[in-house]
């Protein structure tokens, strides 16, 4: 018989949720996009449903260099959408990202050669609008927000809405 680790400290409660939020997963923008979520767009903890992998939703538009990820990743966002009766999907890139940056993904290969947009940061925003694009063709029946967040000279972390 296994013993309790942990116990809640409130009691559960279901929430309705109509928001999907995808987001990286990267531990350093994580907090600043809760803020932003709870703060800004009045999203309450615990009432969206939060998608956080590497990169965030990059991973919609991997279908010409990593097909079999973007097809797992359209079936999650189809999944939540449906079953959870979304009715918005948020995603957020951040400045500085890990996966963006790593060199053996096909996407930053190109980069470096000069396919595309010319920084790392002009590139994450025109996949924001990208991403946009595919989920309006994928005919689900959501509005689609999109934004960047970078660190800001002056000090705090700016939310740029791209669509």
């Amino acid at each position: 018989m296994s013993e309790t680790a942990y116990k809640s400290q409130t009691p559960y409660h279901k929430k309705e949720s109509s928001v999907l939020v995808i987001c990286c997963s990267g531990y350093d923008f994580l907090p600043y996009t809760r803020e932003f979520l709870e703060k800004h767009l009045g999203i309450s903890e615990g009432s969206y449903d939060l998608l956080a992998v590497p990169g965030g939703a990059q991973f919609l538009l991997l279908t010409e260099y990593l097909p079999k990820f973007a097809w797992v990743g359209h079936r999650w966002v189809k999944f939540l959408v449906e079953r959870h009766r979304l009715r918005k999907v948020i995603a957020i890139s951040h400045e500085d990202c890990g996966w963006y940056k790593d060199d053996r993904l096909v996407p930053a290969f190109l980069q470096k050669f000069g396919v595309g947009p010319r920084s790392l940061k002009e590139r994450q925003r025109e996949d924001l609008r990208e991403i946009a694009k595919s989920l309006q063709r994928v005919g689900l029946p959501i509005a689609i927000e999109a934004y960047y967040a970078e660190n800001h000279p002056d000090g705090f972390v700016h939310f740029t809405k791209e669509v």
